[in-house]
C-alpha cells in the first residue's frame, strides 16, 4: 500500500452503541437521601421527590454534584438543562464525546486520505479524559458515568 492508495474502507458499518438503563442502586438512593435532609420544606421534599420519579437516576447524579441547591425551585429546569446522557464504560463516554465534536470523522478522513494504516494513529485516552474532566462535570453512580455541562 502506498500514500497514494488509500486503505479498503472498512464494509461493516459501526453498529450503533448499545443502550442500558441505569438502575437506582445503593449509591442513587443514597444520594437522594442526602438531597432530601438537606431541605426543611415538604414542598421541596416532594419536589424532589417528583423530579426524582420522573428523571430518575440522572436526577440523583445531578443532585450530588456539590453545586446542586436541592431547595431551589428551578433544580428540576437546571437538571433538563445541564444533563446530557449516561454510560456504563468510560470508554463509550470518551468515544461518544469525541464523535460530538467530529474529531472521530475528521481524522478519519485524514487518515484515508493519507492511506495512513488504522493502528498507526492512537488517542491519548489521558489527555483526552482530562479534557472531558475539565468540561463536563461527572458523576459516577452505582457503575454509570453521568454528564453534565458545567
Amino acid at each position: 500500500m502506498s500514500p497514494e492508495t488509500p486503505p479498503p474502507q472498512d464494509q461493516s458499518p459501526e453498529a450503533p452503541r448499545p443502550r442500558g438503563d441505569p438502575q437506582f442502586g445503593v449509591e442513587a438512593q443514597a444520594s437522594a437521601e442526602r438531597a432530601l435532609a438537606r431541605v426543611s420544606d415538604p414542598d421541596q421534599a416532594l419536589r424532589l421527590l417528583s423530579h426524582l420519579h420522573e428523571s430518575g437516576v440522572g436526577f440523583a447524579a445531578y443532585l450530588a454534584l456539590p453545586d446542586t441547591d436541592p431547595a431551589s425551585e428551578n433544580v428540576g429546569d437546571r437538571f433538563a438543562e445541564n444533563y446530557l446522557d449516561a454510560w456504563e464504560q468510560f470508554a463509550e463516554l470518551r468515544r461518544d464525546v469525541l464523535e460530538s465534536l467530529g474529531w472521530l470523522d475528521a481524522v478519519n478522513k485524514v487518515r484515508t486520505e493519507q492511506g495512513i494504516p488504522a493502528d498507526h494513529l492512537r488517542w491519548n485516552h489521558a489527555a483526552v479524559d482530562k479534557q472531558i474532566f475539565d468540561t463536563y462535570d461527572t458523576v459516577h453512580l452505582d457503575g454509570w458515568w453521568h454528564l453534565f455541562y458545567k
